[in-house]
């Protein structure tokens, strides 16, 4: 409760800040709402992708996104006064801006693993309720995704620093995970997948 009275005091604060000062910035406003818009489609296109398994390729593309999204955000919060137009976005981008931060912090990818051309393994950290990092394996999909296949969150494993392909067949995968040892003392941890999904 305390954070979310703490991000709504940051809000009101940064909408405040145009009322203490008496510059107008019309040039630079539509630069940067055209910015927002177009960042604004972005982030929540490749949210909603992601959310129905499609990962933008890269480890920081949804990252930079976000922070460029987040970045904008503030900045006409910040710098532009207050209309019924602003009130109306402010009120829209909020809940955007949530869930970029969120994601940000707790979708975050730590490393990715090739298992062969096609497939990989994408290791993010968990959230809030998970005791370890979230294992996704994925296969490319349409050149800018890759598609989940298979999703692991119950493994408790945390740092994974290292993760080897012991056995792959048609109908099984098994692997090799190297992590810090805390929450599991088996390391490397042996990791029986059966291949679903055609992959």
């Amino acid at each position: 409760m305390t954070a979310i009275l703490i991000f709504l005091g940051l809000i009101i604060g940064l909408n405040c800040i145009p009322l203490l000062t008496k510059t107008n910035f019309p040039k630079a406003e539509k630069v940067i709402v055209k910015m927002l818009v177009a960042t604004t489609i972005l982030f929540l296109t490749f949210t909603i992708l992601q959310f129905n398994g499609y990962r933008l390729k890269g480890e920081y593309t949804l990252m930079t996104i976000g922070l460029t999204f987040i970045g904008l955000t503030v900045t006409y919060f910040a710098l532009f006064k207050n209309t019924k137009k602003k009130m109306l976005t402010v009120f829209l981008l909020t809940p955007l801006l949530v869930v970029s931060i969120f994601i940000l912090v707790f979708g975050q990818v730590l490393k990715e693993f090739n298992i062969n051309d096609n497939t990989k393994i994408i290791v993010t950290t968990g959230g809030l309720l998970s005791c370890g990092e979230l294992i996704y394996i994925t296969q490319t999909k349409f050149g800018l995704f890759d598609k989940e296949v298979h999703y692991e969150s119950s493994l408790c494993l945390r740092e994974i620093k290292k993760i080897e392909t012991v056995k792959l067949d048609n109908r099984h995968a098994e692997f090799l995970i190297y992590h810090n040892g805390k929450m599991d003392s088996e390391n490397p941890y042996k990791y029986d997948v059966e291949k679903k999904n055609g992959w």
